[in-house]
């Protein structure tokens, strides 16, 4: 039952990003289209759901900027598990992943998963820059006071529109994080824009690659990822992933670190065609890390 609720849920997810690109450029507009709630109106589905906290599980509202905060969920099976970190993708809510948890904790891992601002239960409204600088604080509420295993250290993992936040965590707090996973996640961003004939300026161009392309900030990171995509994404294509692995080339993680392709999945159904399969990898790729 699951698999059909997981594809509706996600189901939109092909036009957001899409939506993303055809609205950073605004040619003569004072407002830089990061701060823009115009464009982020046009970016962004924050769906509002109530807070109906599953058994078992626990809710946080983590502070961010302002008086905003950010919703979370914590699925903690067993203490001794390696946790997750996961930000998840646009159209998206934390409990919609009521039903996935139950699926990380069969691999031996407990699930944190936090929102955006305006998504679920959290506070305020999303802007493009909110995407970069919110994270560093969730991972920091994160680490103080979820209390992970000091068995094992975390992974951070970032879905789709998540896959540029999850990075940016990993490469801000390499001590403590054991490794990163990015699903279905995009390289760079100026080349998806050229395609569909929308141009930024120069400075615009080189804030929103600083910001968002994984491409150029996986360059720098120095803890092992692993990258998940579908071969028959039509939205962020499997290229993006193949990309965002060879930036890599060099990096002295490369040999400890892995893309997985699924042939036949899409951006939105890798589970529910190879559950096994997507479980698997990121199982052995925590493995025995400390």
């Amino acid at each position: 039952m699951w698999n059909w609720v997981w594809s509706a849920i996600r189901l939109g997810q092909t036009f957001l990003f899409l939506s993303f690109l055809s609205n950073c450029t605004y040619r003569g507009n004072t407002v830089n289209p990061l701060d823009s709630k115009q464009v982020a109106s046009r970016v962004y589905y924050p769906a509002q759901t109530e807070r109906n906290t599953p058994v078992g599980a626990k809710d946080f509202d983590i502070p961010v900027t302002g008086d905003d905060t950010v919703g979370a969920r914590y699925y903690r099976k067993d203490p001794a598990f390696r946790t997750v970190l996961y930000f998840h993708g646009n159209g998206e809510t934390v409990p919609d992943y009521d039903d996935i948890a139950p699926m990380f904790h069969a691999v031996g891992m407990n699930l944190f998963v936090v929102d955006y601002r305006g998504y679920g239960w959290s506070t305020g409204f999303p802007t493009l820059r909110h995407l970069s600088i919110d994270p560093p604080r969730i991972a920091e509420f994160f680490l103080n006071n979820v209390e992970p295993s000091p068995l094992k250290k975390p992974l951070v993992f970032g879905r789709s529109l998540g896959s540029s936040p999850a990075t940016d965590v990993a490469i801000r707090f390499p001590e403590r994080f054991a490794g990163l996973v990015l699903e279905s996640g995009f390289a760079d961003v100026t080349p998806l824009l050229r395609l569909l004939g929308i141009d930024l300026n120069a400075e615009q161009e080189a804030e929103a690659d600083k910001m968002f392309s994984n491409s150029i900030k996986l360059r720098g990171i120095k803890i092992p990822v692993l990258i998940l995509h579908g071969e028959r994404d039509m939205l962020i294509q499997v290229t993006h992933a193949q990309e965002n692995f060879a930036s890599l080339e060099g990096n002295p993680i490369r040999n400890s670190s892995k893309l997985k392709t699924f042939p036949g999945a899409g951006h939105n159904d890798m589970i529910a065609r190879d559950r096994k399969g997507y479980f698997k990898a990121i199982q052995d790729f925590a493995g025995d890390r400390p």
